[in-house]
C-alpha cells in the first residue's frame, strides 16, 4: 500500500536512480532540437522565430504549425501550411499533436473532428486533452459506461505519467536555463526533471488515494457495475501507460513531457 513507510522509501529509491537513467538516455540529437526551440525563448517567445525554423521532426512541426495558427493574421494559406504541419504528425503518431489539431479545430466548424482528436490524445496520455474532455462534452446519464468514461479521464488528467504540454515545459526549461546561465542543456534539462518528480510524489499520493477510488463516478452504480467499471477503467489506464512508453520510444523528446519513472504506477487488479 501507498500509505506504508518502506512502500515510500522504496518508491523513492527506484524513482531517483530511474530518473537518473531516463535522463541520462535522452539522445543528443533530441537536445541538439530542444536547444534550437529554447532559443526562441530568448530574450523573450517569438513565434516569428519558431515559425522560421526549418525542422522536419514531429516537434518542430507541432511547434511551427502552432505558431502559424497563433498569429494575428491567418489566411488560408497560412492555416493550410499549419494544418498540413499538425496532421503529417499526427499521422506519424505524434501524441501532442492529437490536441493541438483538438484544439485549433474546436474553434471553427471542425468540433466533432477535433473530439476525436481530443480522445485519441487522451487515450495517448495527454493530460489536458484528458481535461478538456471531462469539462466540456456531454456524457449519457449515470450509466456504467459513462461512469467508465468519466472515471478514465479524471485518472488520466492527474496521472504523474501522463504527457504534459510541451509549451509549458519549454518554458520551464526557459527559466531552468535563466537560472543557471553557466549550465549546459543535460544539466538544465536535469533540474527541470528533479522538479517535477519531486512535485509528482504527491501527485501519485493523489492519483491512488484521489483519482482511483472515484466515489463521485461510482456512487449510483450498483455493486455489480461498480466492480466493472473499476476494471474496465483499469484495463484502459493501463494501455494508455503502453501507449505513453510507445510514443517515447518513437519520439524521444516525449520524454520532456512526462515521467518515465511512473509508467508502470496503476493500482491493484
Amino acid at each position: 500500500m501507498i500509505d506504508s513507510v518502506l512502500w515510500r522509501r522504496a518508491l523513492a529509491a527506484c524513482v531517483l536512480a530511474w530518473g537518473a537513467a531516463a535522463q541520462a538516455a535522452l539522445p543528443e540529437a533530441v537536445q541538439q532540437e530542444v536547444q534550437r526551440w529554447l532559443n526562441c525563448y530568448s530574450p523573450n517567445y517569438s513565434s516569428a522565430c519558431e515559425i522560421a525554423l526549418d525542422s522536419s521532426s514531429a516537434l518542430g512541426r507541432v511547434r511551427r504549425g502552432s505558431a502559424l495558427l497563433l498569429g494575428s493574421e491567418v489566411d488560408a494559406a497560412t492555416r493550410a501550411r499549419a494544418m498540413e504541419d499538425l496532421r503529417s504528425a499526427a499521422a506519424e503518431g505524434y501524441p501532442p499533436a492529437y490536441e493541438s489539431l483538438a484544439v485549433f479545430l474546436g474553434r471553427g466548424a471542425g468540433w466533432s473532428e477535433g473530439l476525436r482528436w481530443r480522445w485519441l490524445g487522451a487515450e495517448h496520455g495527454h493530460a489536458d486533452a484528458a481535461k478538456q474532455l471531462s469539462g466540456r462534452i456531454d456524457f449519457d446519464g449515470s450509466d456504467r459506461q459513462s461512469a467508465a468514461d468519466r472515471m478514465f479521464l479524471s485518472w488520466v488528467h492527474c496521472h504523474p505519467a501522463s504527457f504534459e504540454s510541451s509549451g509549458p515545459t519549454m518554458s520551464a526549461l526557459n527559466d531552468a536555463r535563466k537560472a543557471s546561465p553557466g549550465a549546459d542543456l543535460t544539466q538544465v534539462i536535469a533540474q527541470v526533471h528533479a522538479k517535477r518528480l519531486n512535485e509528482a510524489k504527491a501527485k501519485a499520493e493523489n492519483f491512488l488515494h484521489g483519482c482511483v477510488p472515484g466515489a463521485y463516478y461510482l456512487a449510483s452504480l450498483s455493486p455489480d457495475d461498480q466492480a466493472w467499471v473499476r476494471k474496465t477503467v483499469r484495463a484502459r489506464m493501463a494501455q494508455t501507460l503502453k501507449n505513453i512508453q510507445a510514443a517515447v520510444r518513437k519520439f524521444p523528446d516525449l520524454e520532456l513531457l512526462t515521467l518515465p519513472e511512473y509508467q508502470d504506477l496503476l493500482p491493484p487488479p
